[in-house]
């Protein structure tokens, strides 16, 4: 799905009732106006709903590997007549939408499944905002699930916090968000 290492594939009814998009995005911030990127956005769990979320002032840019998710995700975007979007089919390592004009950088799942996650991060600092920018990383704990990608693939919340320091980042607040992920803010040191 985002990578060379996804190989699971999510059901989205499944999911959802594991974890709700909309409160997530709610209790990171994300207000109408902004502007969101998603990393490894998939075919679009968290950037269809921030899209619904930050309106038509608002602007989601939404970047994955996998041409077909994008495609979906175009697909959902025009069937609910949400015109707040640039789509990109490419890896997030290649990937910088602009400089200075993120609210907040979303990776949602998938920072271990980069090929060099921390020049994804030293992209996503170009893209965020100096002043109130928040990069956002949501990940699976570090621990045996029935879900989710392989326990040997996933990035302890201890290793992702290294990288998003070494990649210029100040955490701001760092735990885990329930039984299943943990939760990273950071902004630009």
């Amino acid at each position: 799905m985002h990578s060379k290492h996804s190989s699971f594939h999510y059901d989205q009814a499944e999911r959802l009732k594991r974890q709700d998009p909309l409160a997530l995005l709610k209790h990171i911030g994300l207000q109408p106006g902004m502007v969101f990127i998603d990393i490894g956005s998939n075919d679009g769990f968290f950037s269809l709903p921030a899209a619904e979320m930050i309106g038509p002032n608002g602007l989601i840019y939404a970047v994955d590997i996998n041409q077909q998710a994008i495609e979906n995700l175009k697909q959902k975007f025009n069937n609910n007549k949400l015109a707040n979007y640039e789509l990109k089919v490419a890896k997030a390592e290649d990937t910088v939408f602009g400089e200075n004009i993120a609210d907040i950088i979303f990776l949602g799942t998938v920072l271990h499944d980069f090929e060099d996650p921390l020049k994804v991060l030293l992209n996503a600092k170009t893209m965020l905002k100096r002043d109130g920018g928040k990069l956002i990383n949501l990940d699976w704990r570090q621990k045996p699930m029935k879900i989710g990608p392989p326990q040997s693939i996933r990035f302890s919340k201890a290793k992702a916090e290294r990288l998003i320091e070494e990649a210029g980042f100040s955490l701001s607040r760092s735990y885990d968000y329930d039984s299943n992920f943990y939760l990273i803010e950071a902004v630009i040191a």
